[in-house]
C-alpha cells in the first residue's frame, strides 16, 4: 500500500441527489426555465440526451437529466446516467500531479527526461509545459474515429514511445498546441512517481474523498456495456448511429474519466469551496501559460481560464467517439455547470450551457452595457447618447427601422455569451455571441477611450 499524500482532502463533501435538497438555492420558476432551455436545445438539434447539473452557492442546486440515454431501448436518460468525459478528464490528471507536487514528489519544473529520458525534447519540456499543452508534442489522437490500431487495446507507453520521438511541432513554451499525447505521458508520469495505476490514484486521491461514487474508467467498460450512455455519430444529415469502439489505452490520462454529472457537480463544488489542491498548487491549476516571448494563452493546468468580455470562467470541454460535456466553473459567481450529452454531432451541449449561464449568472458591468445595447437596437430604440458623434449620423433612422422590424418579433434572448475583447490603436472591441429566437446572431461593439460607442454592429443570423 502507497503512503498517503499529505495534502489530501480529509472532509468528503457530502451531496444529496434528491429533488427538494436542490430547491434550497434555485427556485420552482427558474427551475422550469432551466428544463425548457435544455429539452428546447434537444428537440432543436435532435440529440439524445442531455445530464445537467448546477452549483450554486458553493453547493450542488440542481440536477436532472432528458431524452434517451440508449435509443434502440428507449431507455430514458437519469441523473445516474453516465457518459464519457473525455477531454474534461484532464482536469483530473492534472490534478493528480499537483498532488504530487504539493507532496513534494516531483516539481512542475522537472524536465520529462526524469522519466522518459529517450523523447524528443525531453531535456527542455517540463511537466509543466505538458499540463499546459507548450510541449511541441504533436498529438496521437487528431481524427474524429477510432483510426488505424485504435480499435485495438494499446499500451500507453506504446503509445508514449510511438509518438514521442516524432519531430516537436516548436520550440517547448513558445506556443500552445493542444496534444492529447501531454496527458498520455502525464498520467504515466503520475504511475511511475506514485507507484499506482493512475486511476487508482485518482480515484483514492480524487473521487473517493469527494464521494464521486459513480466514477469510473473507460478502460475496465467493455463495448456495449450499460454502465453507460450510447454515443451516438453522425455522418452528414443521416440517422444517428452508435459510435465505433475504441480500444484501452488510447485515451489514458486524456480522456479516461466516465461518470455523472452529479459526480462532476461534486468535484466543482469542492474546488469553489478551496478543498481541491492546497493554496499554491490551487493557484498553479489556474494561472494561464506564459510563453517564451513574454506573452500568454489561455491555457492552464487541466483548465482553460476565460477573463475577457464576461465574468472570469474557468472550464474545460470534452468531445469523444459519440460523446460531447463542458464543465464550467464561474468563481466569482460561486457557480458551476455541468452539461453531458451523448452525441458529438450537434454541439447541443454548448448551446444548454450558453442558456443556463445566461439565466443564472450575473452579467458583469461590459456585459451589461451590451445587453443594452443590443436591447435597445432590437426595439429600434437605442441611446444615442453612449453613441459617438460619428456612430449618430451613420446609424440612421432606416437602419434603426430594419433592426426594429428584423430582430423585434424574435422574443427574448436565450443566451449572450462574450468571445473576444481587446485594444488596438486606443479602440476597444467587445464582441459577443447572441442567441435569440432560434436565430444565432453576433454584437460587435467598437469603443472609444472615454467609452462612447464608435461602432455597434448585429450580423451574423443563422437558423439555428
Amino acid at each position: 500500500m502507497q503512503r498517503p499524500l499529505q495534502h489530501m482532502l480529509l472532509v468528503p463533501l457530502i451531496l444529496t441527489s434528491t429533488a427538494s435538497a436542490y430547491g434550497q438555492t434555485i427556485d420552482l420558476a427558474m427551475r422550469r426555465q432551466i428544463d425548457q432551455a435544455t429539452q428546447r436545445c434537444l428537440q432543436t438539434d435532435g440529440t439524445p440526451s442531455a445530464s445537467v447539473a448546477i452549483v450554486v452557492d458553493d453547493h450542488l442546486a440542481y440536477a436532472n437529466a432528458f431524452g434517451e440515454a440508449v435509443l434502440t431501448t428507449h431507455l430514458p436518460a437519469s441523473t445516474a446516467t453516465r457518459y464519457q468525459l473525455a477531454s474534461i478528464s484532464k482536469t483530473f490528471t492534472a490534478q493528480a500531479v499537483l498532488l504530487l507536487v504539493a507532496d513534494g514528489k516531483l516539481s512542475l519544473n522537472d524536465p520529462v527526461r526524469r522519466w522518459f529520458p529517450d523523447l524528443t525534447g525531453a531535456s527542455q519540456i517540463t511537466v509543466r509545459e505538458l499540463l499546459n499543452h507548450t510541449s511541441g508534442y504533436p498529438d496521437h489522437y487528431p481524427q474524429s474515429y477510432p483510426a488505424g490500431p485504435k480499435g485495438a487495446a494499446a499500451s500507453p507507453d506504446r503509445i508514449i514511445n510511438e509518438w514521442g520521438h516524432h519531430q516537436l511541432l516548436f520550440s517547448p513554451g513558445t506556443q500552445f498546441h493542444y496534444s492529447n499525447l501531454e496527458y498520455e505521458i502525464a498520467g504515466r508520469i503520475v504511475e511511475k512517481v506514485s507507484g499506482e495505476p493512475l486511476f487508482q490514484f485518482m480515484q483514492e486521491h480524487i473521487f473517493g474523498p469527494l464521494q464521486m461514487t459513480s466514477t469510473m474508467d473507460l478502460d475496465t467498460i467493455p463495448d456495449g456495456s450499460t454502465a453507460l450512455a450510447t454515443g451516438y455519430v453522425q455522418n452528414a444529415l443521416a440517422p444517428l448511429q452508435p459510435a465505433p469502439y475504441e480500444g484501452p489505452g488510447w485515451s489514458f490520462g486524456s480522456g479516461q474519466v466516465v461518470t455523472t454529472a452529479e459526480d462532476v457537480a461534486r468535484w466543482d463544488a469542492a474546488f469553489l469551496q478551496h478543498r481541491v489542491l492546497p493554496e499554491r498548487e490551487a493557484a498553479e491549476e489556474v494561472t494561464m501559460a506564459r510563453l517564451a516571448n513574454g506573452g500568454t494563452y489561455p491555457s492552464a493546468l487541466g483548465l482553460f481560464v476565460s477573463r475577457e468580455n464576461s465574468p472570469i470562467r474557468y472550464y474545460h470541454t470534452g468531445e469523444g467517439l459519440g460523446f460531447e460535456a463542458i464543465n464550467l466553473i464561474y468563481p466569482e459567481a460561486h457557480m458551476a455547470f455541468v452539461v453531458l450529452t451523448n452525441t458529438n454531432a450537434k454541439a447541443t451541449y454548448l448551446k444548454i450551457a450558453n442558456q443556463l449561464t445566461y439565466l443564472l449568472v450575473p452579467p458583469n458591468k461590459d456585459e451589461i452595457f451590451a445587453r443594452k445595447v443590443f436591447a435597445d437596437l432590437q426595439n429600434g430604440q437605442p441611446d444615442r447618447s453612449v453613441f459617438s458623434e460619428d456612430l449618430n449620423k451613420y446609424m440612421n433612422d432606416a437602419m434603426l427601422a430594419e433592426y426594429r422590424s428584423s430582430l423585434g418579433s424574435l422574443g427574448p434572448v436565450q443566451s449572450f455569451t462574450g468571445t473576444s475583447a481587446h485594444v488596438t490603436d486606443g479602440l476597444e472591441t467587445r464582441d459577443y455571441n447572441i442567441t435569440v429566437g432560434g436565430h444565432s446572431l453576433k454584437l460587435h461593439l467598437l469603443l472609444l477611450p472615454d467609452g462612447r460607442l464608435e461602432d455597434a454592429a448585429i450580423t451574423g443570423a443563422s437558423t439555428d
